[in-house]
């Protein structure tokens, strides 16, 4: 039972593109929570009218939602890179970059109102 065998470590990588191919479903929910509660709180986020706090309530649940797979990807990316698989490299950039973005985006109209 000692190490993990190659198929556990391509798990690894496999988890890696799974979690790739999920961020944009990740992105749908993030959207259609984000907008909901606005919603419920009694706003339109295309108005911008809304204090700060329903912009945190509304947004932050929306913002993980998208990170999760942005986030997995990362993680499983870089143990399947340190595995020795190199092509794991490749999902770890792009959730890093996709979830860096949905940050600094979400961040820049928070405060660049």
């Amino acid at each position: 039972m000692g190490g993990q065998s190659s198929g556990g470590q391509r798990t690894n990588l496999s988890r890696a593109w799974v979690a790739v191919a999920l961020i944009p479903v990740g992105f749908v929910l993030a959207f259609a929570v984000g907008q909901g509660l606005y919603a419920v709180l009694g706003y339109k986020p295309e108005d911008a009218t809304e204090p700060l706090w329903v912009a945190l309530v509304a947004g932050v649940p929306a913002i993980v939602l998208f990170l999760v797979p942005c986030g997995a990807a990362v993680w499983y990316g870089n143990r399947a890179r340190a595995e020795g698989h190199r092509a794991g490299l490749l999902p770890l950039v792009l959730g890093a970059v996709l979830g860096l973005w949905m940050l600094v985006t979400n961040t820049v109209s928070l405060f660049a109102r």
